[in-house]
């Protein structure tokens, strides 16, 4: 059931959004408070999974308000600090969805172990991340999928700016402060900007992949995305499945490594403890043996030999078992580094194919685009005769709309979107020639409308000017 993954990073503030979102609606949805839950058809309160419980973050949050100003410049000059405004944002989120219907998640114990799984890198790569400024984490079960959620709050910033917590954002006012410094005006500064904000948005999706969606078998893209057939889609999840195992299997063997080490160390002190018990009886006998003290040291003499013969077998025991420990250690290794080589190998193949198929998507798009370019053209130089002959002309009553009789025109028009881009320029020629023909007779107009038409009709018969 492995498929495409992201992190989607969004920040907000205590004034409603235009979509109608703010600090307050956040928390509050995410706590599952009624007035706020609409959307869920059975609101189950949600799971903590790291930090304090949803209920919490609100306090944490007025708290660091409260206490936060920003230094703004009066008249004059001078300097004061204000209050935090309600339109500045002050709470960073992040939301995770496992790409596996909840209904599955519960169904089994594996499919749980692997969700969990998936949760527990999620925790990892927002500490990470985030470090201390990650104050909760939980989880929705009562959806679709799971997903969690996650709340960072800017706690050692005084002017409490949760924009600045996202790197994306970080990196577009690094870039459009560059900008303006080089010389650029704002409409400039704010391309660059937005452009440094798409590439470090996926940086942090190429991180988030690396992270968490790699190391469970999830892939970084749908099919769509990448225009992927159907096959080359499922042999890419394959492919990340197979990924994935090969680095649990590795985790696994290094547990068993790790748990022969803990029985050998184990048997070691036992064997030791068992010759202490007896060195321990030795002297006990010793100590009874008053009456016959020669029988008394021959018994701890045998115990000392005993015991000497002992620990050489314990030690002989201990690098025999050493040796093979090292021996299955070498081998597990050597089978390591061939299932790497072959999961490389095939990784390589994959990606080979993967660029292969873009770049004849590519060439698939440029040629699309050429055509699209090629057919607006002739569509609007036919809207260029119709108003000429009449049979394209404004609607008498609605300014914006124009009366196309030609269906196959109206429609081809509509479907590239040129009435709106056009309109302007089909409203100067309409008047233009409806002011000529006012004062012409009717050969005169006809003369006049064929001598206008010619050059238009004849880069229709021969595309000239259509080239994109």
């Amino acid at each position: 059931m492995s498929g495409p993954q992201f992190v989607h990073l969004q920040s907000f503030s205590r004034k409603k959004n235009p979509g109608g979102q703010s600090v307050e609606q956040v928390l509050e949805e995410a706590a599952r408070a009624p007035a706020f839950s609409a959307h869920v058809e059975n609101p189950v309160p949600p799971e903590t999974i790291f930090g304090v419980p949803i209920d919490e973050v609100p306090r944490l949050h007025d708290e660091m308000v409260t206490a936060g100003s920003v230094e703004v410049t009066l008249k004059g000059g001078r300097m004061a600090r204000r209050g935090i405004r309600q339109d500045r944002h002050t709470l960073l989120t992040a939301v995770a969805s496992y790409p596996v219907p909840t209904e599955l998640v519960k169904a089994t114990p594996e499919a749980r172990a692997e969700y969990e799984r998936w949760r527990d890198h999620n925790v990892a790569w927002l500490k990470a991340t985030f470090g201390e400024k990650l104050v909760s984490v939980i989880a929705h079960w009562d959806e679709k999928h799971p997903h969690v959620h996650a709340f960072v709050l800017p706690l050692d910033d005084p002017n409490c700016s949760a924009r600045d917590l996202n790197p994306a954002w970080r990196s577009k006012e690094e870039a459009m402060e560059v900008a303006r410094a080089a010389g650029h005006d704002d409409k400039a500064a704010l391309r660059m900007g937005n452009a440094a904000y798409r590439a470090k948005a996926r940086e942090i999706q190429d991180d988030y992949f690396e992270h968490v969606s790699l190391l469970c078998g999830l892939t970084r893209t749908g099919p769509k995305r990448r225009r992927l057939s159907r096959q080359q889609w499922k042999a890419e999840k394959e492919a990340a499945r197979r990924e994935a195992k090969v680095i649990r299997d590795m985790e696994e063997r290094l547990g068993v490594l790790v748990d022969a080490e803990d029985g050998l160390e184990a048997s070691l002190a036992a064997k030791v403890e068992e010759i202490a018990e007896k060195l321990d009886l030795a002297e006990a006998a010793l100590e009874e043996a008053d009456l016959d003290r020669v029988e008394a040291k021959l018994i701890r003499k045998q115990a000392e030999e005993t015991a000497r013969a002992a620990e050489t077998r314990v030690k002989q025991e201990i690098e025999r078992q050493q040796a093979a420990l090292e021996a299955r250690q070498q081998g597990l290794l050597a089978e390591d580094r061939a299932s790497l080589r072959q999961a490389q190998t095939a990784t390589e193949d994959e990606a080979r194919r993967l660029r292969d198929t873009l770049a004849k998507i590519e060439k698939e798009r440029t040629q699309n685009l050429r055509d699209s370019a090629r057919e607006a053209g002739r569509v609007v130089l036919e809207l260029f005769l119709g108003v000429l002959d009449g049979s394209v002309r404004p609607h008498p009553e609605e300014t914006k709309v124009w009366i196309i009789k030609d269906d196959d025109l109206r429609k081809r028009a509509s479907d590239l979107n040129l009435i709106d881009l056009i309109r302007d320029t089909m409203q100067v020629l309409h008047n233009a020639w409806a002011n000529i023909a006012s004062r012409l007779s009717q050969p005169e107009k006809d003369i006049t409308k064929e001598e206008a038409a010619k050059p238009v009709k004849a880069a229709l018969n021969h595309d000239r000017g259509l080239q994109p």
